[in-house]
């Protein structure tokens, strides 16, 4: 959680001056629309035209061996596409999404740098697994990262989710200043009943894929697909015994 004092106005990243996005400064709030809003679907949208296309049969093959209940395909689907752009990225040496979106931007963002720098964030961002720990408004949630134990403050744009304290989700968070994030996508939200079982799995299944995976990008599929594999098993039990 947040421990800094948040009123300290004279370390507030500027969007003319910010060479390195910082996660714990704040930043003015017509700042953080336009990145949340202009920059952000500006972004994706260019992100969107560049790989759906490579993407889709990655994320086809995983949802053939990977049914989920329909009101959550599409976040699954989302969550997959993120994973695998953020995983080219992580294995491009050379141009990457990032520098090609900044790079055709170069003149337009030329006075705005902290638009790059906050954009080079979104390549050091990993898929995690989080706990929803406390709920402090419709919006605004604590949670814990299950592996290190970690608590963020995250900010979610969705006001028709709501989480259950203990409820397991799986997503990317990107910084947006102040020591807040928020859900490159909504959420994958397991089933809160299934939760405490998946949860015991992913921990196990993590000390057994941890030293055979090349990187935290694979390591997160791995468990994402035991994960999905569980939760798909328990609702089938369930649905058998009703």
């Amino acid at each position: 959680m947040r421990t800094h004092n948040t009123n300290v106005v004279e370390f507030a990243q500027t969007v003319s001056c910010t060479k390195k996005f910082r996660h714990d400064y704040p930043i003015p709030e017509p700042l953080k629309k336009l990145l949340l809003i202009d920059i952000y679907h500006d972004f994706t949208g260019f992100v969107l035209s560049q790989y759906l296309s490579e993407a889709q049969p990655f994320i086809d093959e995983f949802l053939s061996f990977h049914p989920t209940q329909s009101n959550k395909k599409f976040s699954l689907e989302q969550n997959l596409f993120w994973w695998y752009v953020l995983y080219q990225n992580f294995v491009n040496d050379e141009m990457n999404v990032i520098d090609q979106y900044v790079l055709e931007n170069k003149m337009k963002y030329r006075k705005k740098q902290i638009i790059p720098a906050w954009l080079n964030e979104w390549g050091k961002a990993v898929p995690k697994f989080y706990l929803i720990r406390n709920k402090h408004d419709q919006q605004k949630y604590i949670i814990e990262d299950i592996l290190n134990r970690k608590e963020v403050e995250v900010s979610l744009n969705n006001e028709d989710f709501y989480f259950h304290e203990g409820a397991l989700v799986a997503g990317i968070l990107i910084p947006i200043g102040n020591s807040v994030y928020f859900p490159v996508v909504d959420f994958y939200n397991f089933t809160y009943e299934t939760s405490v079982e998946i949860l015991t799995h992913i921990l196990f299944y993590y000390k057994n894929y941890y030293d055979t995976t090349t990187s935290a990008y694979q390591l997160f599929l791995h468990l994402f697909s035991a994960a999905l594999q569980i939760e798909d098993q328990i609702i089938e039990k369930t649905n058998e015994q009703a």
